[in-house]
């Protein structure tokens, strides 16, 4: 078992004015999080995608941008952690991850919140496999046609915003809390199964 204790910094970013530069809100987030040793392994030997793994969810789960390589890292010194000879006997190994993130906004981690999934719900797995199955993108230029047909807002240029298998967008907040909310995991607009 691993026990991975993130400490996540997020800091808006600042705003230049003609007088000063301002300096950034900053919001500390520290969760402990567990994962079998076992299930980090596959994680690493069978992913395509980080974005399809536990260790990307501890992250995901807290709001944090993390990049690849990012991932990597942490990952491999938690397995080197396991095939150090002082560690093998433990039955947890410990790890403090700190992250520092430049942000647009805040995070909102309360209970209500679109990325906070109840683990006691009775569909708590089947949020979690729907959640797996969005992708980022970016989006490149604009579109007017293009917007999200849950809050039907646009898409600001260079945003990363949600797509489901079935290649509709969605903002990430918004098919997130649709999906929190449906007993089926569907997606919106056509209905194509998502878990």
């Amino acid at each position: 078992m691993v026990e991975i204790s993130v400490k996540a910094t997020f800091i808006t970013a600042c705003q230049k004015t003609q007088v000063k530069e301002e300096e950034g809100e900053k919001l500390h987030v520290v969760e402990s999080h567990w994962l079998a040793l076992d299930q980090l392994i596959n994680d690493v030997v069978e992913a395509r995608d980080w974005y399809d793994t536990n260790i990307w969810d501890v992250f995901d789960s807290m709001q944090i941008p993390i990049q690849r390589s990012t991932l990597d890292k942490i990952v491999g010194c938690a397995l080197d952690m396991a095939a150090t000879e002082s560690y093998k006997n433990r039955r947890v190994l410990r790890m403090r991850v700190e992250i520092e993130a430049l942000v647009d906004e805040q995070p909102n981690l309360e209970e209500g919140d679109a990325y906070c999934v109840d683990v006691e719900a009775d569909d708590f797995w089947e949020t979690v496999g729907a959640f797996r199955r969005l992708r980022k993108v970016v989006v490149e230029k604009p579109d007017e046609e293009n917007v999200c047909s849950i809050c039907l807002s646009g898409f600001f240029v260079g945003s990363e915003i949600s797509a489901t298998p079935c290649s509709h967008v969605f903002h990430d907040r918004c098919i997130r809390a649709w999906l929190k909310k449906c007993n089926k995991k569907f997606c919106p607009n056509c209905v194509t199964m998502l878990a």
